[in-house]
């Protein structure tokens, strides 16, 4: 008996190690468990936030690696087969990442140890070297996390990420064992939004993300694989329109759109669906959805029970990390307790300690954050919102058409290069609002936290509005980003949506300084328009400005859009919410119907 068992290891180990070759016997049921995050954006901190119930706010600390870190392992000792993924977005959007790059988010996310991680459009905003440098600090001997990505591809001996060959950095999928069973994890990276809205090198392609999906999934029914997950940095609409189109994918576990998925309606939160959604693949099989909001606020437990190796039920929850003090934004409350069994009956909130070794890691960071972004700058008497013109409106930030945030960020701009005549900027160049309070200089490194500088582009009448053009076309694509759309300073303009690319804008007028009043822009006159570095180098759909900096007509100042931003405020003493927008007026595109 000793000796069967010794040869049944033997086995096992070769099994486990790829040399054997034919696949174990599979068990006829299982129950797996997705631990998941996204989007999480070098958000490491917790955030202070604000809930709705019993007809009054309350406010919550919520989120941070750390309460990632403590949750995920709470949930690992309480599930018997566990796969930990993070669907894409890990890296830029904080002071953590403008400081000292993509080290703590590493540091972070080996602490957590997660099983595949798939690459997201943000992940190149360093380019391919920058890339290189992160998935080097990701994983260690003790944890070696899978990266994946099925529809990158970069150029052979040429790209840092493929000096020798396609999968030196990363690989199009994985196959993990649980319990007897092999379960095969492919990456899959929006390809148009990655090419077009981050850094990646010139040379590197995108392949469609149906066409690699396909390509995959075949491989691994090829290696007898069947179980298989979709780890999807494609938006949570497109991975609607995917699945029904792929055979034999069993779980989706997306990203890109930070998509909040659960019912918080009873705290004042909208989700966007079903926590997880349900839905059928190409072969009329059960598929499990599952997203996991942003910014390290949200870990989704994900639970899907086979039958042989078709989905039986998908269940779970997502997580909604929250700290244990709780208190009243206005007015004295005797008791939490109500609020606090509420929280804690909700299926969708967990109260979570941070785990102390990982806190103390990211206090080793957060103490040189302090120490650079303590200067205050200006006073905000009220939350200046950044109330994207085509998101749902907050509360709080529903009385404006366009985005205050945007607005004040465009007249730091012109404020930073004064012969500029306008300013333009895209609406994912911010992140956050301007919280009321003390504006201090780290909160301008954190609104804008990308690596753009200052350019003032020679531009005429017709131009500029190929420009207008580029950018609403781009935001309303198929694989683009809502997050393309212009806002302004010194420039307005109305959008309809509904019409066809070169009539979306109308009415486009800059202020003329000298008659300080609003002219119309004439084709043949030319104007300076200064805007970020990225949509001034093409991103986000404006090829125009790309084009222009090809013929010369474009200067780089050199400085730094979150310093411009710093300045201006320093030099106001008081930020106040615009009482103009440069969207005049504004028609969407109908909404779509999920059937």
């Amino acid at each position: 008996m000793a000796l069967g068992r010794l040869s049944a290891l033997a086995a096992s180990f070769l099994l486990i190690a790829g040399c054997a070759s034919q696949a174990p016997q599979t068990p006829e049921n299982m129950r797996l468990t997705v631990l998941h995050v996204n989007d999480h954006h070098s958000n490491l901190a917790p955030k202070q936030r604000q809930l709705s119930w019993g007809g009054q706010q309350w406010q919550v600390e919520s989120g941070g690696f750390p309460r990632v870190a403590a949750q995920i392992d709470q949930l690992r000792a309480q599930n018997e087969q566990v796969l930990t993924l993070h669907a894409g977005d890990a890296i830029t959007g904080s002071l953590f990442f403008t400081l000292f790059g993509s080290e703590p988010d590493a540091v972070m996310m080996n602490q957590v140890c997660f099983d595949a991680f798939t690459l997201g459009n943000h992940e190149f905003d360093k380019g391919d070297e920058g890339l290189k440098t992160f998935l080097d600090q990701l994983g260690t001997p003790a944890c070696d996390t899978a990266k994946l990505s099925a529809n990158v591809k970069p150029e052979l001996g040429v790209s840092a990420l493929t000096p020798s060959s396609m999968t030196d950095s990363f690989r199009p999928y994985t196959v993990f064992e649980r319990g007897g069973h092999r379960i095969g994890v492919v990456g899959l990276t929006i390809a148009t939004k990655t090419k077009k809205s981050s850094q990646p090198d010139e040379t590197t392609q995108f392949e469609d993300e149906l066409v690699a999906a396909r390509r995959a999934i075949s491989q691994l029914q090829a290696q007898g694989v069947e179980k298989i997950i979709l780890l999807s940095h494609i938006q949570y609409q497109r991975d609607l329109a995917l699945i029904p189109q792929l055979p034999a994918v069993d779980v989706v576990i997306g990203g890109d759109s930070h998509t909040l998925l659960g019912d918080f309606s009873e705290f004042g939160m909208q989700g966007e669906g079903a926590y997880p959604t349900v839905l059928t693949n190409a072969d009329g099989e059960t598929v499990c959805l599952a997203h996991a909001y942003q910014y390290s606020q949200v870990v989704g437990e994900l639970q899907v029970d086979f039958r042989g190796d078709q989905v039986a039920s998908c269940g779970g929850r997502p997580h909604f990390l929250l700290g244990n003090e709780i208190t009243p934004v206005e007015g004295a409350v005797t008791t939490l307790k109500p609020i606090k069994t509420a929280l804690q009956n909700s299926g969708v909130f967990s109260f979570v300690e941070p785990d102390p070794g990982v806190q103390r890691l990211l206090d080793n960071y957060q103490h040189q954050v302090d120490e650079f972004s303590g200067e205050v700058l200006a006073q905000v008497p009220e939350t200046i919102c950044n109330q994207e013109i085509d998101l749902p409106r907050r509360p709080g930030c529903s009385d404006v058409l366009s985005s205050a945030a945007h607005r004040l960020t465009a007249e730091a701009f012109l404020h930073a290069v004064p012969d500029a005549d306008f300013a333009l900027q895209n609406g994912g160049s911010i992140r956050g609002d301007i919280e009321a309070g003390e504006f201090t200089r780290g909160d301008a490194f954190s609104l804008l936290p990308f690596a753009n500088t200052l350019v003032k582009i020679e531009i005429s009448g017709s131009e500029l509005k190929q420009v207008m053009e580029e950018g609403l076309a781009y935001a309303v694509s198929d694989g683009g980003s809502t997050r393309a759309y212009p806002y302004g300073a010194g420039i307005r303009y109305d959008v309809n949506l509904t019409e066809n690319f070169g009539d979306r804008v109308a009415n486009l007028q800059v202020w003329d300084k000298d008659s300080a009043s609003w002219q119309p822009v004439r084709p043949r006159d030319t104007y300076i328009v200064v805007t970020n570095s990225f949509i001034g180098g093409g991103q986000d759909g404006y090829e125009t400005f790309h084009s222009l900096s090809e013929r010369g007509r474009t200067t780089n100042t050199g400085i730094d859009y979150a310093e411009a931003m710093a300045n201006y405020a320093k030099a106001q003493g008081v930020l106040t919410r615009p009482s103009d927008y440069a969207t005049q007026s504004y028609v969407p595109l109908p909404k779509k119907v999920n059937n």
